[in-house]
């Protein structure tokens, strides 16, 4: 009984690494919404059903592929023989996976970000378009290889053919309606993930629940859960000293969205400020993409401590310089006592690795007598590298742009 056991345990152990390491050799079918080896469909796989269809295998019964015996393998034993069905984050919708995933598409700018962090760039296999397009991607300068894989499409339409042709076993979207069309036309699983903008790491769909999330589809639940451990104490490490600072000593503050839009352009909701202790003037405001608009008599009425200008495209119109030097704003405390600073910001959706890097930043701006020790570069460094694998990141985006303030 022992040794059979064993042999079983031994069994499953080699199948299991068979449908991990066996990605290579997908074969060109459809998607189908039925587990592997279920000899009676039921969507369920026993392990009766599994030691059937392993003995057959090894019996040389080629009814079920190598793929198919370990899929079933690891089904069984992570997903307790059932499909797999999850929550996204548009409208609460529901989606069944029937493979462990092994490739992905993504098409979404937000969910590339998601993926590698949580070590699945090996996964990829087709991406959207906006992903390679764009240089000033942290992620992609971790692993420029992504920037290779074919385009699924662009702008604000996938293209369904296209996804189909890289034959992924899942496809990441953003939270949006077009994930159930998307799902309907390739017949891949879609699943809807949060782009958070500048939201709560702990919000409902936040960081944490997208890392949780997509790791529990990705079967990378342990290094989600590490990086949910690492950002809450990299946080906690400012806000504990932030959350001291008196009322009276809080320092009013406007985010503008920068790129080439005016100063105008504000982020009513960007959450690296509040773990550095500012006051977002702009809290409250309806916006749209992470973005609100407001008139300059209103930012001269709020008369700002500080400026924050997101600086993420090379060479962007909106600078300290045109802030300084617009005449409608130059009796406001930030322009005369020169704080306008710039932070990287979202772009696409919030980098959880910017975002924490942001806070620091913002932390030593804002108040340099709690915060003046704070090696930002080094810091920025060690972020970037806990999330993307790759030391130097945060110098190298400092150097690409070259206009954030450095003090190390």
């Amino acid at each position: 009984m022992f040794t059979t056991k064993l042999m079983k345990s031994a069994l499953l152990a080699l199948l299991i690494t068979a449908a991990v390491f066996t990605g290579l050799s997908y074969s060109a079918t459809a998607y189908e919404n039925v587990l592997p080896c279920d000899t009676n469909v039921d969507d369920l796989i026993t392990e009766e059903e599994l030691s059937y269809v392993i003995c057959n295998y090894m019996l040389g019964n080629e009814s079920n592929s190598l793929d198919d015996v370990g899929d079933a393998a690891y089904i069984c034993t992570f997903w307790q023989g059932t499909p797999l069905t999850v929550t996204d984050h548009y409208n609460d919708r529901t989606v069944t996976l029937y493979r462990p995933v092994e490739r992905v598409a993504l098409a979404s700018t937000p969910s590339v970000r998601i993926v590698a962090s949580l070590d699945g760039a090996d996964k990829i296999v087709g991406v959207y378009q906006n992903i390679i397009d764009d240089e000033g991607l942290i992620v992609t300068k971790a692993y420029p290889q992504i920037r290779t894989h074919p385009a699924i499409g662009s702008g604000s339409s996938p293209n369904a053919e296209a996804i189909i042709g890289v034959q992924p076993d899942v496809v990441f979207y953003s939270a949006s309606s077009n994930a159930a069309n998307l799902q309907a036309q390739t017949g891949i699983p879609v699943v809807a993930l949060s782009a958070t903008f500048g939201i709560e790491f702990n919000d409902e769909v936040g960081a944490y629940n997208v890392w949780q999330l997509t790791g529990q589809i990705l079967g990378k639940e342990e290094r989600g859960q590490h990086l949910k451990d690492y950002s809450q104490n990299k946080i906690e490490a400012i806000s504990s000293i932030s959350e001291t600072i008196p009322a009276e000593d809080v320092k009013d503050t406007y985010i503008a969205t920068g790129g080439n839009n005016d100063i105008i352009k504000c982020a009513p909701t960007y959450y690296p400020l509040d773990v550095a202790g500012g006051n977002n003037l702009a809290e409250g405001l309806p916006a749209s993409w992470g973005s609100a608009t407001v008139t300059k008599e209103q930012i001269v009425l709020w008369d700002p401590d500080t400026i924050f200008i997101r600086y993420y495209s090379i060479g962007q119109s909106l600078t300290n310089e045109t802030v300084e030097s617009d005449p409608a704003l130059s009796g406001i405390v930030a322009v005369q006592n020169s704080s306008i600073y710039y932070i990287r910001g979202s772009s696409n959706g919030m980098d959880p690795a910017i975002a924490i890097a942001d806070s620091y930043r913002m932390a030593k701006h804002l108040y340099p007598d709690h915060f003046g020790g704070l090696a930002i570069e080094s810091e920025g460094n060690s972020i970037y590298k806990e999330f993307y694998r790759t030391d130097g990141l945060y110098t190298q985006m400092l150097n690409d742009f070259n206009v954030f303030e450095r003090w190390d």
